[in-house]
């Protein structure tokens, strides 16, 4: 009996500790979430001076990382000055904190759960793991 309990408590603690490395704890506009490290995040705005969409697709591995703007040349442009590929910037990119703002609003989108800002700024931070 305490070795079928003491076995129960060792797998309970194993699972935790792999789960426990795959959590993620996520501050969107000062209010905590959850989310999974394999889930995939999402910004879309309206970039204001070209008047076109812009997605930038983001994961949570370590830190948000894996940055790519999916957006139109003209828009690219914008960002870049034509100096480069923006891509080829963001995609090595790791951050704790997301800041952006938009005069014409964004969506937020980690996992399932979203949030829409309207003419504000979004605050994304990772909380946990730390480091």
């Amino acid at each position: 009996m305490r070795l079928g309990r003491f076995l129960a408590a060792l797998l309970a603690l194993a699972v935790l500790a792999l789960l426990g490395g795959q959590l993620r704890v996520i501050g969107v506009q000062g209010r905590p979430i959850v989310a999974w490290a394999w889930q995939d995040a999402q910004v879309r705005f309206t970039n204001s001076v070209t008047g076109r969409p812009v997605v930038i697709n983001f994961d949570l591995r370590r830190k948000f990382g894996h940055f790519q703007m999916i957006t139109d040349p003209d828009t690219e442009g914008y960002y870049t000055g034509g100096e480069y590929h923006i891509n080829d910037r963001l995609s090595g990119e790791q951050e704790r904190t997301l800041n952006y703002c938009s005069v014409v609003g964004m969506q937020l989108r980690i996992g399932e759960q979203q949030w829409n800002i309207k003419e504000s700024c979004l605050t994304a931070r990772l909380l946990w793991p730390p480091g």
